[in-house]
C-alpha cells in the first residue's frame, strides 16, 4: 500500500505556481513524517482551493532526507495529473476571460465605475511610462525591519533569509540612477516598480526585444493605455497580443530580470518594510529566490576568467563537503542531473578536490554548481569531517542496507545468484561479512549504529546458514522460487554447458551443468551431460 502524504495549498496561486514548476515536470518534494525508503509508492493527495476535492496522485520516491523525500509523480498511475492539468488549464481559460470582459484589472482591482477592491500601486512592472505614485516615502513605509549596502553578499543574505520566513513586505532601493520598490510575498517578489521609470524595464520593450511582440503592437498598447488608463499587460490581452498564461510568464521573467538588475548595482542601499499583507493583489506568483540566485551564481562563475575561478577553488581543496541537511531543493530548480550531484554529497563527505572523480557530470559543469552552492550557504566546507557528521552517514547506510535486508532471500541478502553453488556463495559471504566486520574502519561507533551493524552481520550469518549445504539450499530455493522457474534456469544451464563442452571450455560446463543438476536433480539427461563433461575434461 502506497505511502498517503496530503498536501494542503493556503491559496491557489501557491498550488498554480508548483504546478507550472514542478508538479507539471512530473517532480514533487513531500514534507513526511517518518523517513521514506527509495523506491517506496507514495500517494500525494493535493488540496486545492476553489477544487474543492482532493486529487491524488500516485509516484514512487527517487531521494530521500531527514524530514522529506524527492517523489517521481507516474502520469499513467490513476486520474489524478489529468485531473490537475485539466484544473490548471481552466483557472487560466477563466481569468483570461475575465479580463477580455474589461471588468477586471491585472492588478486584482475593479475597472472604473465599479466597486474598488483595494487601491495599490501603479507599478512599472506593467509597462506604464508613468512615473511611480508618489508618497512611497520613509515615512510612509515606516521604519525599517532590517537595512544595508546593496551587493551580492548582503542582498543574497536577506533574500535568503526572508524566504525561509516567508516574508511580506517591501524592499526598497536607492541608487544615483533612483528609487526601486519591489513588492515580496511569501518571500519572493511578485513585482517592481522603479521611480524615474526605466523604460528598458518595462513590459512592452522586453517583449518586443524578446521577439514577441512587433513594434506596431507595442505602440498600439502605448496608445491604448494613454487612451484608457490602463496597464500594458491589460492592453496587450485586450489587443489579442497576449493570452493571460503568456502575460503572467512574461510578468515572472520580467521580475527575475529586474532582480538580476539590482544585483549588477555597484552602489546603493536597501532597505525592507514588513507588512502583514500586500495592499493590492498581484497576478505573478512569488519569485523562487533559492532558484533566482543557485541561475545568477552560476552564470557568474561560468562567466569569470579561469584565474578568479581558481581563487575561489583554492582554499577549498583538501576541505571536506558539509550540506545543510534543511533545504528544499526543489526550490532551487535544479536540473536532475545537478541533483544527481547532491545526492552523491549527500551519501558521503568529500574533500573538494575528489568531487571531480565522483561527480555524475564534467568538470566545467561541476564547478558551478558547487560555487553557487557555496555562494548559497546550502553548501560549506570543513577542514575535517565532523564526527557527527561522519556518524551519521554510517547511520543512513546501515539503516538502508537493513531496510533493504528487510525484504530480501537468504539469496539477495549474500548478494548471489539464486542458482549459484556453495563455492560462489561461500566467496560473496566471505567477502561480505569481512567488509561489515571493518565498517567504520576501526573506529568506535555509537550504540545504535553498533547495533544496526550487528544485525545486518547476523542476516548475513543466517543467510549463509540457509545456502552453504546442498540439501538445505534446495529446500530455500523451493521457498522462495517457483518449480517453473527452476526448470527453466536449469534447462538454460544445460544448454549453455552443452555450448561451453563443444567449444572445450570443461570448466565453465560442468559449473553451468553442476548448477542444473542441482536445481532439477531427476532429470537424468543433465547427469549424463555432466558425466560426459568430467570424462571429456580427464581426457582433455
Amino acid at each position: 500500500m502506497p505511502h498517503s502524504v496530503p498536501i494542503q495549498y493556503e491559496n491557489l496561486f501557491e498550488f498554480l505556481e508548483d504546478y507550472r514548476g514542478a508538479i507539471s515536470q512530473l517532480r514533487y518534494t513531500v514534507p513526511t513524517r517518518t523517513k521514506l525508503r527509495e523506491g517506496e509508492d507514495v500517494a500525494v493527495q493535493f488540496m486545492v482551493p476553489v477544487l474543492g476535492e482532493a486529487v491524488t496522485v500516485f509516484g514512487r520516491t527517487v531521494q530521500t532526507a531527514e524530514n522529506m523525500a524527492a517523489v517521481q509523480l507516474d502520469p499513467e498511475a490513476g486520474d489524478g495529473l489529468p485531473r490537475l492539468e485539466g484544473f490548471y488549464r481552466f483557472v487560466g481559460s477563466l481569468v483570461e476571460e475575465m479580463l477580455v470582459s474589461g471588468r477586471f484589472k491585472v492588478t486584482g482591482q475593479w475597472a472604473a465605475g465599479a466597486q474598488p477592491m483595494a487601491a495599490g500601486p501603479t507599478p512599472a512592472a506593467a509597462g506604464s511610462k508613468q512615473a511611480a505614485k508618489p508618497g512611497h516615502d520613509r515615512q510612509e513605509l515606516g521604519a525599517p525591519a532590517r537595512q544595508g549596502d546593496v551587493n551580492e553578499e548582503s542582498m543574497t543574505d536577506v533574500l535568503m533569509d526572508l524566504y525561509r520566513q516567508r516574508a511580506v513586505g517591501v524592499m526598497e532601493v536607492r541608487s544615483e540612477t533612483g528609487r526601486r520598490l519591489g513588492w515580496m510575498k511569501q518571500g519572493g517578489f511578485v513585482q517592481w516598480e522603479s521611480d524615474p521609470v526605466i523604460e528598458d524595464e518595462c513590459l512592452g520593450v522586453l517583449l518586443t526585444r524578446a521577439g514577441k511582440l512587433t513594434e506596431d503592437q507595442l505602440k498600439g498598447s502605448l496608445r491604448m493605455m494613454n487612451d484608457t488608463g490602463n496597464k500594458q499587460g491589460e492592453c496587450l490581452i485586450e489587443m489579442g497580443a497576449l493570452t493571460f498564461p503568456q502575460l503572467v510568464m512574461s510578468l515572472m521573467t520580467q521580475v527575475e530580470i529586474v532582480t538580476r538588475n539590482v544585483f549588477a548595482m555597484k552602489e546603493g542601499s536597501w532597505a525592507f518594510y514588513p507588512r502583514d499583507s500586500l495592499s493590492s493583489e498581484f497576478v505573478t506568483p512569488p519569485m523562487k529566490t533559492p532558484g533566482f540566485l543557485f541561475a545568477y551564481y552560476k552564470r557568474r562563475v561560468i562567466e569569470m576568467r579561469p584565474s578568479e575561478r581558481d581563487k575561489l577553488q583554492t582554499p577549498l581543496m583538501d576541505q571536506y563537503t558539509n550540506l545543510n541537511p534543511d533545504v528544499n531543493w526543489d526550490d532551487l530548480r535544479m536540473k536532475k542531473v545537478e541533483l544527481g550531484l547532491v545526492d552523491i554529497m549527500r551519501r558521503k563527505s568529500y574533500r573538494y578536490r575528489n568531487l571531480f572523480s565522483v561527480s555524475n557530470m564534467g568538470r566545467n559543469q561541476t564547478v558551478p554548481v558547487l560555487l553557487a552552492l557555496v555562494k548559497l550557504k546550502v553548501l560549506d566546507f570543513v577542514a575535517t569531517e565532523d564526527a557527527d557528521q561522519v556518524m551519521d552517514r554510517y547511520r543512513t547506510q546501515l539503516d538502508t542496507k537493513l531496510a533493504f535486508q528487510a525484504d530480501q532471500n537468504p539469496f539477495e541478502v549474500l548478494e548471489v545468484h539464486w542458482t549459484s553453488r556453495t563455492d560462489s556463495v561461500k566467496v560473496s559471504y566471505d567477502r561480505m561479512r569481512k567488509e561489515y566486520e571493518r565498517f567504520g574502519k576501526g573506529a568506535t561507533l555509537a550504540p545504535d549504529v553498533e547495533e544496526m551493524r550487528q544485525k545486518i552481520l547476523s542476516n548475513i550469518d543466517g543467510a549463509w546458514e540457509a545456502l552453504k549445504d546442498k540439501p538445505i539450499r534446495q529446500d530455500t530455493r523451493k521457498k522462495h522460487y517457483e518449480v517453473q522457474q527452476h526448470d527453466f534456469s536449469a534447462d538454460l544451464l544445460f544448454r549453455q554447458g552443452e555450448m561451453m563442452l563443444v567449444r572445450n571450455q570443461y570448466t565453465e560446463a560442468i559449473e553451468n551443468l553442476e548448477r542444473a543438476c542441482e536445481l532439477m536433480p531427476t532429470v537424468a539427461k543433465y547427469r549424463q551431460m555432466l558425466n560426459k563433461a568430467k570424462a571429456q575434461a580427464g581426457r582433455g
